[in-house]
């Protein structure tokens, strides 16, 4: 491989290359598997030497993909494009997917308020695809998706959600109910599934931030059983998310 493309993948790690190249890299067994079963996500694959002597058996098939290109990288090459203090030896190229046409008769969606850590995006983003909340926006400060952590905690949920980054919350007010979880809301037991609505989620330190404030109609809560000033919010999205499915 030619050093211009190394230097481009590791120019990948920052999120402005990403914006401008609309790709980013997946890293792992897990998350290449599920990019390759996501069709057209893949531009390109990436491996060892090692990767691919010690596995070919078992991932002959992922490997010959169609018409994508297998790219066979040093060590020490592949440890350059990584985020990871552990490389695994195996990634791959991702194109970014054009988010489809907004469709505001879709009955949930989840509003991502100014979210900072990675992690945190992630590991919310895991649980909307797995309670069903495919459709995901994410306010202009909130962190960037496609961020190297934010993958690795999604676990490959990037692949089967929709996510938007430039939709305003105001676009939502004349067709669904503004939602918002809250420490002193209506307790999520006794609250009633509007026809449609938009679940939003604060920032981590600060919750809701002033500028959307005024558009929230409820509030609801998780409550507690036990000792504790609060929960993490990928923790409290994920209660949320299981209980307002439990409630179709």
């Amino acid at each position: 491989m030619n050093d211009r493309l190394i230097k481009e993948l590791k120019l990948l790690k920052q999120s402005k290359y990403r914006k401008i190249k609309n790709q980013f890299v997946a890293e792992g067994k897990r998350l290449v598997r599920e990019a390759i079963n996501c069709g057209d996500a893949v531009d390109l694959l990436l491996c060892t030497k090692t990767f691919y002597e010690k596995n070919k058996n078992d991932w002959q098939g992922f490997l010959e993909v169609g018409n994508t290109m297998i790219e066979i990288i040093t060590d020490s090459q592949f440890k350059s494009i990584s985020s990871t203090s552990t490389p695994s030896g195996i990634a791959a190229l991702c194109n970014i997917p054009r988010s489809p046409y907004i469709d505001f008769k879709v009955r949930e969606w989840i509003y991502l308020d100014k979210i900072r850590d990675p992690g945190n995006l992630g590991t919310i983003l895991r649980s909307a695809l797995w309670f069903g909340f495919k459709n995901i926006i994410l306010s202009s400060e909130s962190v960037d998706p496609y961020n190297p952590k934010a993958i690795r905690s999604g676990m490959g949920s990037h692949f089967g959600l929709n996510l938007y980054q430039s939709i305003r919350l105001n676009d939502f007010i004349k067709t669904h109910l503004i939602v918002s979880g809250s420490t002193c809301g209506v307790d999520i037991s006794n609250f009633k599934l509007p026809e449609r609505y938009v679940l939003v989620l604060g920032n981590e330190a600060h919750g809701i931030s002033k500028d959307i404030a005024p558009l929230i109609k409820k509030s609801i809560s998780i409550e507690r059983l036990g000792e504790g000033e609060s929960l993490n919010l990928s923790s409290a999205a994920s209660i949320l998310m299981y209980s307002l499915t439990r409630k179709k």
